[in-house]
């Protein structure tokens, strides 16, 4: 019996000793796992202080404002983008604007050539050849049929007496002779652009507003697929090249191509630099950002009737408003890739090179290539995650291989998809139907007004440079209104003051038809200081409520509407005011003050960042309306929450 107490003691004894060692084995084990854990967490601790400056975490980073903001919005870099896209606009304002006097129309009559080779004086010619009109003003397209052979053979005074007093029919004339004591030589002079050639005079200045039309709807599709930059290069070629080439144009057909090609560059060159201006400033230097850009454009508007004032032969005024455009060869070695769009590409390594530039031209220090490479790949999967993905393509329904016209039917149409892609979105329709719309009314009237001086009997050379000055006035007063009103009640303001003001013009020109000049000049320009501001804002306001990848094409589908409306504003002023005279300024503001009612459809953008991306397939828009576009982030306030959508294919919107 003992000897079985001492086995059991011992089998006792053993089993807690191995009890013991197990235990003491998994307190060591747990002690280990324990110091792993505090050296992994020492280790990330050591990571997130290398993340970022200063010991900082770019966890914050959830949108490209947010990058900028590291980078600096505000220096020298932020600058120098400003002062490129600005000058572009100087330069297009010179082209744009010099319509009134490389085509200014002297006072003419026709040429009577026996009686000009007999010489006869133009007092004379006038007196004996052209009948008069209802205000008793020599007629500019009419002439008596003589016989002005024989009236030449007789002499001034003989033929009077024995011509004149025969009742004579009237006629068209096939020539005309002008008053070169008011201009030296102009577009009109040179190719006759007068009575039954007339509307050839309104097309040299709807050849540029159609240069721009052109250009706004292939570049903005082309700025967004191949970047900002490359765009902007291949334009400043252009806008050289055909700038001079006006000035040697053979005819006014060639004249009238060139003048397209000189738009489609101009417009090229400002909306590259404009959109890259616009991606890279903070959400609080928007407002002032896009406001003051108009200052340029105002400085060559005021200076194009100085330079005319100089130089009347209109070959060499061309030449010298084309010397300006030599500074964009500058661009190539100052102009840089808009970072935004690079991140958006997934080519981030010359996204990151393009921002070390920038900071370092900012004063600034940026964190670490891999957490600034790491904050782009969240942005891009964040964007990503929100994109629409199209279905795959559907074979053919035999399998074989499709043609190249099947290819190319197909391309095609992916294009035309693509370039559709917001009015497909039913939330994002209704926004751009209406902003189409803004920018037609606003161009329109813009241009109309501008180029009105002529219809409405005033000096045009007070004119226009009065309304380059005001340009001035209208953007310095935009920047406070648009900050303390926001965009849409400032949008409606501005609209509904210009149409008032050219309501009064009409009026006057109808009811008071020998009103002062000074007075039918003070309502023209109030309007036109107002339509300026207004159509400066819907700019801005355009590029604030689209997303990054269609904000460029956007912007050139809404300017293809405004310079359908810039296309018919000469055809306005000059043949339906030779009609009527108050009829111009009664269609300019019937349609101020719609755009100024249609705008308050548009969703506030006060404040808000700029759109990224947005989700065709996301929840739908619990709030009913396309607002929910800048709804405020519960969690973050000042950013906006991402567009929602309904769960629809675009394409069966």
């Amino acid at each position: 019996m003992r000897e079985t107490g001492e086995k059991d003691n011992d089998v006792e004894i053993e089993e807690t000793t191995k009890r013991d060692n197990w235990d003491e084995n998994t307190k060591n084990e747990n002690m280990k796992i324990e110091e792993t854990e505090e050296e992994n967490e020492a280790n990330e601790a050591n990571t997130e202080k290398i993340a970022s400056p200063n010991g900082s975490d770019l966890s914050h980073v959830t949108t490209f404002e947010d990058i900028m903001d590291i980078v600096g919005t505000r220096g020298r870099w932020n600058l120098l983008l400003f002062l490129l896209c600005s000058y572009t606009s100087f330069v297009a304002a010179l082209q744009t604007l010099s319509y009134q006097f490389l085509g200014a129309t002297p006072d003419h009559w026709c040429y009577i050539e026996p009686l000009v080779e007999a010489g006869w004086s133009q007092e004379q010619i006038v007196d004996f050849a052209i009948p008069v009109d209802e205000a008793g003003k020599p007629d500019s397209c009419l002439r008596y049929e003589h016989n002005y052979t024989l009236a030449a053979e007789m002499g001034y005074d003989k033929a009077k007496a024995a011509l004149q007093a025969a009742a004579a029919p009237v006629v068209s004339c096939y020539a005309r002779d002008f008053n070169r004591s008011q201009y030296q030589s102009t577009v009109t002079t040179e190719w006759d652009l007068v009575c039954e050639r007339r509307a050839l005079y309104s097309t040299t200045q709807a050849a540029s507003q159609i240069g721009k039309l052109v250009g706004y709807f292939f570049l903005g599709y082309l700025i967004d697929t191949y970047g900002r930059r490359r765009i902007m290069l291949y334009c400043l070629v252009l806008s050289i090249a055909t700038a001079f080439g006006a000035a040697v144009a053979p005819n006014v057909e060639t004249y009238i191509i060139i003048r397209v090609f000189i738009n489609v560059a101009n417009s090229g060159c400002f909306l590259s630099t404009f959109v890259l201006m616009m991606e890279t400033c903070g959400t609080k230097e928007r407002t002032k950002i896009g406001t003051l850009t108009g200052l340029s454009w105002a400085i060559g508007y005021a200076g194009v009737p100085g330079i005319a004032y100089l130089i009347r032969t209109w070959k060499w005024l061309q030449a010298a408003l084309s010397l300006p455009a030599l500074m964009l060869i500058s661009f190539y070695w100052l102009l840089p890739e808009s970072p935004r769009w690079l991140i958006q590409q997934g080519r981030h390594q010359e996204a990151l090179t393009v921002l070390k530039s920038a900071s370092k031209v900012n004063k600034r220090t940026l964190p670490p290539d891999q957490p600034m490479l790491a904050a782009f790949q969240r942005l891009c999967a964040e964007q990503e995650s929100a994109e629409y993905t199209a279905p795959p393509a559907v074979p053919d329904g035999d399998g074989a291989t499709p043609s190249k016209w099947k290819l190319a039917t197909r391309w095609a149409a992916g294009v035309l998809k693509n370039y559709l892609a917001v009015l497909r979105v039913r939330e994002m329709r209704h926004r751009a139907l209406v902003v189409f719309f803004c920018w037609f009314a606003g161009s329109t009237v813009y241009y109309g007004l501008s180029l009105n001086a002529t219809n409405i009997s005033v000096n045009v050379y007070l004119y226009v440079f009065l309304g380059g000055v005001l340009e001035f006035v209208s953007y310095i007063l935009l920047w406070p209104l648009v900050a303390f009103l926001g965009r849409v009640k400032s949008h409606v303001i501005l609209n509904f003051f210009c149409g008032a003001a050219i309501l009064v013009l009409a009026l006057c020109i109808y009811f008071f038809p020998e009103a002062p000049s000074g007075l039918i000049m003070f309502f023209s320009l109030t309007g036109k200081m107002c339509i300026t501001a207004s159509f400066t804002l819907i700019w801005m306001f355009t590029l604030e409520l689209f997303p990054t990848k269609y904000r460029s094409l956007i912007t050139g589908q809404a300017s293809v509407n405004a310079r359908i409306g810039s296309i018919t504003s000469p055809y306005i002023n000059d043949i339906l005011g030779e009609v009527i005279v108050w009829a111009p300024s009664a269609v300019f503001c019937v349609l101020a003050l719609i755009a100024g009612g249609v705008s308050l459809l548009l969703p506030e953008t006060k404040g808000r960042g700029m759109p990224e991306g947005y989700s065709f397939h996301d929840k739908p828009n619990t709030k009913g309306s396309a607002n929910q576009a800048y709804l405020p982030d519960p969690e973050c306030p000042s950013k906006e929450s991402p567009i929602a959508l309904t769960n629809k294919d675009p394409g069966q919107q």
